[in-house]
């Protein structure tokens, strides 16, 4: 066992530090970290407009209040792609090592470009005449919702780069010591802004003359279908899962390297989600980013809320019995560490099996029941560390079959991680039960 865990160990330390040493990761997680208050409020008020539940929508609509619950979504998660921009090139610019002034450039010149690049123009059918309008000056609001967040994270990512080599170089208009900083920054961030307008528009030149016609729909076609089956495959979900409780086995924060990844596989379908749910229309996608919490690693890492109602239930020993009262209430709110590091279960190979093995079964359980009807698939409001158990299952599902499903699913870890912990607890009360004759 102990060549084993040392030869995971020499695999997996160095795996989990190239990621968090990733610039571009750090740039899409920080971005997407910043963005969460913005999709969360679109989330929570297309939930409050679309609960499905008869009486209230009854009386939301009644009372008039069913459209004004409807107007945040369009600013928020319909036009996600226009905050992600933004944000993910504001943190990528902090990741290379500019200040907050020039990191705020770098982030307003991501946003022109990614906007210089949507072409212009809308057509539409009128609904009382059904004649075909085309409106030139219009801009398109889909690619600024979730299906431009590709072009939003690439270009987040790429732009900032490109600001950054003009000031590494020392490249721009210098100004007498006597300006203010403030607008010496400002002359300074022109000639890189110049740059990137025309790369931009250079980039959507060169798109409209393939067959996408734009360089979103460019990067959405060549993207989207890998990037959507690779998330849409329950084995990379579960892999992610494999990848971060076997890192939290060796004490190293692996939620941190398996959200990084999700981010970038998960957001976009989970948005899609959002949307058809507060459109009324089927729900597109079965895995989506609410599953990590809500199936996978409920109370936490591990599925740690199996193990905390272990603690809770049948512990006999003083010492399990003490951590109780700290585990318990952790990770009724998704907050595994006082388990990770008080049980422990870092460096523990009795608790490495159940550690692997539980949230797996917890999310393959989950996955069956929505694939064969008898939960619907989640509505796509993120459910975030934080997020109390069952409450988690009522945000990701709104509907009471998903919080029936967790119970079921914290039930079965449950009893995957009991015959462990009693093997851990029996040894613990032996060692209390000695430890006064040694005395």
């Amino acid at each position: 066992m102990d060549g084993f865990i040392e030869k995971l160990q020499n695999v997996l330390v160095p795996f989990s530090q190239k990621v968090n040493n990733s610039k571009i990761l750090k740039g899409i997680s920080g971005g997407f970290s910043a963005m969460l208050p913005v999709v969360m409020v679109g989330a929570i008020f297309t939930l409050l407009a679309s609960l499905n539940i008869g009486p209230y929508q009854s009386f939301i609509t009644a009372i008039g209040l069913k459209p004004l619950l409807a107007i945040p979504q369009d600013f928020t998660t319909n036009m996600i792609s226009v905050y992600a921009v933004f944000l993910i090139a504001k943190a990528e610019a902090s990741v290379l090592g500019m200040d907050e002034r020039d990191s705020l450039a770098s982030g307003v010149m991501a946003l022109m470009a990614f906007l210089i690049m949507i072409p212009l123009g809308v057509t539409g059918t009128d609904a009382e005449t059904g004649v075909v309008v085309n409106v030139a000056a219009a801009v398109n609001t889909t690619f600024l919702g979730s299906a431009g967040l590709f072009t939003a994270m690439i270009v987040g990512i790429l732009f900032p780069y490109i600001h950054n080599f003009f000031i590494t170089k020392n490249i721009g208009i210098k100004m007498p010591e006597s300006v203010p900083p403030m607008i010496s920054k400002s002359f300074s961030a022109l000639i890189p802004a110049l740059a990137i307008a025309f790369i931009a528009v250079i980039l959507r030149t060169l798109a409209g003359m393939t067959s996408y016609g734009s360089v979103t729909m460019l990067i959405y076609g060549l993207l989207k279908a890998p990037l959507t089956a690779l998330a849409a495959s329950p084995l990379t979900f579960i892999l992610l899962l494999i990848i971060c409780n076997i890192l939290w086995f060796f004490g190293i924060h692996g939620g941190m390297v398996a959200t990084s990844i999700m981010a970038a596989l998960y957001t976009e379908l989970t948005l899609e989600n959002l949307a058809a749910y507060g459109a009324g229309q089927a729900l597109p996608n079965i895995i989506i980013q609410p599953a990590w919490f809500a199936m996978g690693n409920i109370g936490g890492s591990g599925c740690a809320m199996g193990l905390c109602l272990c603690l809770a239930l049948f512990s006999r020993s003083a010492r399990y019995k003490a951590l109780n009262k700290i585990s318990l209430p952790a990770g009724l709110c998704g907050i595994s560490e006082p388990m990770v590091f008080g049980f422990p279960l870092v460096l523990n190979p009795v608790m490495l099996i159940p550690m692997i093995v539980a949230p797996i079964a917890t999310f393959l359980l989950g996955y069956a029941a929505m694939a064969v009807g008898l939960v619907p698939y989640m509505v796509g409001v993120n459910v975030s560390t934080g997020t109390p158990v069952l409450l988690s299952a009522f945000a990701a599902w709104a509907d009471w079959r998903g919080i029936v499903l967790q119970a079921v699913l914290v039930a079965v870890s449950v009893a995957i991680y009991y015959p462990f912990f009693r093997a851990c607890d029996n040894q613990a009360l032996k060692e209390e039960q000695e430890a006064p004759a040694e005395a």
